[in-house]
């Protein structure tokens, strides 16, 4: 019995050590897959990375009763693209640090809907902001790349009033050298027939007088007019009916009269530039090329 007992542990002492010779070879999980959903994961992965990647801009997001911003004629929902003609993917602190600098004028490129203008602001906008959307804020990187900015000394600042006709007014508020030495050839070129009859009324009176009654009513006039201007001109355009629209930073009326068409493809101007029409139309068939075959 005791060498059965033996004889049996050493053939389960065998067995084992053959069974570890031979071990269980497991196969493996079969990887293959579709292409093209691995090209599709992959593009969907890239546009993620791109989202992620694209620093945000500042949008306005509420504008305030009195604030330098709504002076500006700035809206809801305008966003900050460029300050001083870079772009600029900062804070809400370091854009008012930048614009409260002593004595700097700062040129504010602003993207409102489809359109990029620029403005010029002497201090901040005193506006509440959020930041753009990673969808927002490539389509403002795009648009920017056909964007041009120039230095901010070729640039000038006017005011556009338009009244409920569309019919816009356009005023340069850079001074004219023609409102000192002849006013009455600055009140023509500006249509101001009231003051234009006042003044030619007071010219008269004056001469009849005598010659150097005349002489100090010129002058007096002239510095009148050579100093106020812009108010002068502001305030007849109130007048005839006209409320303010947009203040633009632009080199030309030019350039302004383009900005306000793509702004409100409606409006009207007294004197047109040739080709605007044209031009409009051949940048929105590039930009919207469905739109052409409707």
């Amino acid at each position: 019995m005791a060498e059965n007992s033996l004889n049996d542990e050493i053939a389960k002492a065998l067995n084992s050590s053959i069974g570890d010779e031979n071990p269980v070879i497991q196969e493996e999980p079969n990887t293959e897959y579709d292409t093209n959903d691995s090209h599709q994961s992959d593009s969907n992965e890239t546009t993620n990375n791109e989202l992620k990647e694209t620093a945000s801009f500042l949008k306005i997001s509420e504008l305030k009763l009195k604030c330098r911003g709504k002076n500006l004629r700035l809206k809801e929902d305008d966003i900050i693209v460029a300050i001083d003609g870079k772009p600029f993917h900062g804070t809400i602190l370091e854009m008012v640090n930048i614009l409260s600098e002593e004595n700097k004028k700062s040129l504010l490129t602003i993207k409102r809907k489809d359109v990029l203008f620029e403005i010029i602001a002497y201090g901040p906008l005193g506006t509440s902001f959020k930041f753009t959307s990673p969808e927002e804020t490539l389509e403002v990187e795009k648009s920017l790349e056909n964007h041009q900015i120039f230095p901010i000394g070729s640039y000038q600042i006017y005011e556009i009033l338009r009244d409920l006709r569309r019919k816009v007014d356009i005023l340069d508020t850079n001074p004219s050298f023609l409102a000192w030495f002849l006013p009455p050839v600055w009140l023509i070129q500006h249509k101001l027939w009231e003051v234009l009859m006042v003044t030619i009324s007071v010219y008269f009176i004056t001469l009849s007088i005598a010659w150097w009654v005349f002489a100090i009513t010129w002058v007096l006039l002239a510095i009148y007019f050579n100093k106020g201007q812009v108010t002068i001109l502001r305030s007849f355009s109130i007048y005839r009916d006209n409320h303010f629209w947009l203040i633009l930073a632009a080199p030309d009326e030019n350039s302004v009269q383009k900005i306000c068409k793509q702004l409100d493809p409606k409006c009207s101007f007294d004197f047109q530039i040739e080709g605007l029409e044209n031009n409009l139309n051949d940048q929105l068939d590039k930009n919207n090329p469905s739109l052409s075959s409707i």
